[in-house]
């Protein structure tokens, strides 16, 4: 019975290796001046960019890796503090995931609460179309001071492997 037990551990832990997808190139991100480091399946590229909000211009970073039918990647912005307060870090996370869904005219199938490194945060699952193909999106919002962090893969349903969007989404860390 307990070699049993070892051949089913083994096999389980064979089978979520073997749903990782085997071409990404795993590699750790950190990113010193955004306080975070996080798993991306290959080189990422950077990006900001000026956005208007109802607390005035924004910048907003994002670090991200695009595959032929995805991409996954890491935003954040620094909110004004007064403006954080007044809005607070639970409606700054639903006009960012509302941000999202538009831009897969999806609706929501899951949201539940994630803590990650002790603050909680929200993470969300959707469907929806970009383009022709049905379209996924999965992430996960959290508020760390007056920081606004959006970690997310938004891609093709069939594009890439639930574990690899998991193994993502759950590597992200906030740096000391």
């Amino acid at each position: 019975m307990h070699v049993r037990a070892g051949a089913l551990i083994l096999f389980v832990a064979c089978a979520a290796l073997a749903a990782c997808t085997p071409e990404l190139d795993w590699r750790e991100l950190s990113v010193p001046e955004g306080r975070y480091s996080v798993l991306l399946p290959g080189k990422a590229r950077s990006e900001s960019r000026t956005l208007a909000t109802a607390s005035g211009a924004v910048v907003m970073t994002m670090h991200a890796y695009s595959m032929k039918r995805g991409t996954m990647g890491v935003a954040y912005i620094d909110y004004p503090s007064a403006a954080l307060a007044a809005l607070g870090a639970r409606e700054q996370m639903d006009a960012a995931r509302d941000t999202l869904l538009r831009n897969i005219s999806g609706g929501v199938r899951s949201e539940e609460e994630v803590i990650i490194d002790g603050i909680s945060g929200r993470q969300i699952y959707a469907e929806g179309h970009a383009g022709a193909d049905e379209a996924i999106l999965k992430a996960r919002f959290i508020v760390a001071g007056s920081r606004l962090y959006q970690i997310a893969y938004v891609g093709a349903k069939d594009s890439v492997a639930m574990a690899d969007v998991d193994m993502f989404l759950s590597s992200f860390k906030l740096l000391k």
